[in-house]
């Protein structure tokens, strides 16, 4: 089995978070000032830090404008290289970070890293480590208050995976108990010392704050030292070669009590349970107590916590020693509760978060050794034995609801369950057959005849009105069914080609279309000039405005008419039009030649004159030969036909 051990300590080594220290602006923050023994020392006399930065703010448009003083050296704060903003936020992030990996895991991952070690593996692979560690922790008084660095009650620790690694390489680093009697720079001496000899590495004094974890580290150490142990268990064997493919998982399979007996074989009275618990409970509590491996599983709130403290308790009732590990604290906190809310306080050891202190750990085996335990008056016998009692008369009760009877093969459970069911339904006559005598036939019969009569009652009731009156199966079911069918897919496509003008106005389904089918008849007797938009339009104010339009202009229309009929003297329906008139004749030399008035004296023009209007009041005979008169050689101005037929002279 070493070849399967083997590579599991090695993916721990490989997975080692504080070996090589790579630093990120969002996660570390090395500090300029004080130096770093003399924040070790304040550290060390429990005493904190404040944060300053000491870059000028980013946003400051003029220097001048906001000018920004680089602040002294102060022995109550740590100054950071950073502008304020920046500083903020890294201190959120790591506030954030190692808050939650406590919370949930119980662990401490914030530290002060004093000094690093530069260093090449046997590869020449180039590594950054830092070497000493003390535990921190950040506060904050309030919401928008800065946090302040404060020291914690753990260990301060040599980097243990850099530990680890050079021990491997035949380096042994100076202990954390070496600062009791020297300083810090006489650590550091001496972790130089010790890698003076390899060419190219070097001790650093740097002083950071960020997060390492190593909590693998204690694993790979385990696996390690206790290889040939870990290989030789039986439940490592069976997890590394696979449940069903080896006979070693053959020694973990045993037969699991069911519920029905679990009180024979494993009764309360020989059972210590200190908490409630039902069967399935009990049996995992049994198998525990029987020393077998098994997996409990469950979904959350099944009681899965609830019976892991009953285990524990059982088991520190036969006098053995539990370890319970969880990855999560608050898993830890939940079983720690239980069992301390029964009495059970004094025997618990809590090795993790800030109990696993030395303070803390020495504290409570000292209370251990010193207090007195007194243990619990045991039950009377009288109590004992009424407890038996009525559990037997329970089990008797819930075994006669649940046994299955003759003749239906139903339980008692199982027919109170049908009744419930049943109590809507009206109540009907007795069928006349005794219960004692109800065979399944019977039973079946009965079934079937309220069967139909269900099916009829609807039509008796409704009578006349019922829908499907009258109406019986003609042909075969297949064949309606597919002639239906038929008519639904012919209705579909029919209507698919008007599926635009269905779905605008809503009728999408096959029974609507008759209202679809109406809807395109009006469809197609619209006229061809109905603008479109009159269809869709949400009001009737538009064509209302086009109506009254078109009336306006019927009614000037008919105005320009009937003016036209007055002024002409007939209507203008009866004139004939201009192609239907004869040809107009050329009448050129009818009018006599225009008398010549260049050469007269005004008193022959003034004579001239009234020989004209003397000649206009006599009109000669008409004639074919006849030309015009004076008067229609020469009309006033703004004389006009009446009639647009010429009249003869």
């Amino acid at each position: 089995m070493r070849h399967l051990v083997r590579p599991q300590a090695n993916s721990c080594r490989e997975t080692l978070g504080a070996l090589n220290f790579r630093p990120t602006k969002s996660s570390t923050l090395a500090v300029a000032c004080p130096a770093s023994a003399e924040v070790l020392g304040r550290i060390s006399g429990g005493r904190g830090y404040g944060f300053r930065a000491l870059k000028p703010p980013e946003t400051a448009e003029n220097e001048a404008d906001a000018p920004f003083t680089r602040p002294a050296p102060s022995p109550d704060y740590l100054d950071i290289d950073r502008t304020h903003t920046d500083l903020a936020r890294v201190l959120r992030n790591l506030y954030r970070r190692s808050t939650q990996a406590y919370l949930d895991q119980g662990l401490s991952v914030l530290y002060l890293a004093f000094g690093t070690l530069d260093w090449m593996d046997v590869d020449n692979t180039r590594f950054r480590s830092p070497l000493l560690l003390v535990p921190v922790r950040l506060t904050a008084e309030g919401p928008k208050a800065p946090p302040r660095l404060e020291p914690t009650d753990d260990d301060t620790v040599v980097n243990p995976v850099l530990a680890l690694k050079l021990d491997q390489c035949g380096i042994t680093l100076p202990s954390a108990d070496a600062l009791e009697d020297g300083t810090l720079s006489s650590f550091l001496d001496a972790a130089r010392s010790a890698v003076a000899e390899h060419k190219g590495w070097s001790v650093g004094d740097d002083l950071v704050l960020s997060y390492f974890s190593f909590n693998k580290e204690a694993m790979y150490r385990d696996l390690k030292e206790n290889e040939d142990r870990i290989a030789k268990h039986d439940a490592v064997a069976a997890v590394a070669l696979g449940g069903g493919r080896s006979a070693i998982s053959g020694r973990f399979a045993f037969e699991e009590i069911r519920d029905g007996e679990i009180d024979e074989k494993a009764a309360p009275e020989t059972t210590p349970v200190i908490l409630d618990a039902d069967s399935s409970q009990r049996a995992c509590i049994a198998a525990a107590l029987a020393g077998k491996s098994f997996v409990m599983d469950g979904p959350p709130g099944t009681g899965k916590s609830q019976t892991i403290a009953n285990i524990i308790g059982a088991l520190l009732h036969k006098g053995k020693t539990v370890l319970f590990v969880s990855e999560k604290a608050a898993a830890l906190d939940v079983v720690r509760n239980r069992l301390a809310d029964v009495g059970l306080h004094s025997y618990l050891l809590e090795l993790h978060s800030s109990k696993a202190t030395r303070k803390q750990v020495a504290e409570e085996l000292g209370t251990a050794l010193t207090n007195e335990l007194v243990p619990p008056d045991a039950l009377a016998g009288l109590t004992v034995q009424q407890a038996l009692q009525g559990r037997q008369q329970l089990n008797a009760y819930a075994d006669a609801m649940n046994r299955p009877r003759e003749p239906l093969n139903y339980s008692l459970h199982q027919v109170l369950g049908i009744i419930a069911l049943l109590n809507g339904v009206p109540a009907a006559p007795l069928a006349g057959i005794p219960m004692t005598d109800l065979t399944v036939a019977k039973y079946t019969e009965v079934k079937s005849t309220a069967k139909a009569l269900a099916d009829a009652w609807r039509p008796a009731r409704q009578g006349a009105t019922f829908a499907w009156r009258g109406v019986s199966q003609q042909g075969s079911l297949e064949a309606l069914l597919y002639q239906a069918t038929s008519a639904l897919a012919t209705l579909s496509g029919t209507a698919g080609y008007n599926a635009a003008l269905g779905e605008a106005v809503g009728l999408t389904r096959p029974s609507d279309a008759p209202a679809l089918a109406v809807l395109l008849d009006h469809h197609s007797a619209r006229p061809p000039v109905l603008p479109g938009d009159w269809l869709t339009t949400d009001h009737l104010k538009g064509v209302g405005d086009s109506i009254g339009r078109l009336d306006s202009s019927l009614t000037e229309i008919g105005t320009a008419e009937h003016e036209a009929t007055d002024a002409a003297g007939t209507p203008w329906q009866v004139v004939p039009r201009s192609a239907d008139l004869p040809a107009v004749p050329d009448l050129t030399g009818t009018f006599p030649r225009f008398p010549d008035l260049a050469n007269r004296q005004a008193a022959q023009i003034a004579a001239l004159a009234g020989r004209f209007r003397t000649g206009a009041g006599h009109r000669p005979a008409a004639g074919p030969d006849a030309g015009p008169s004076p008067s229609d050689v020469i009309r006033p101005p703004g004389r006009r036909r009446r009639c647009c037929t010429p009249t003869p002279w």
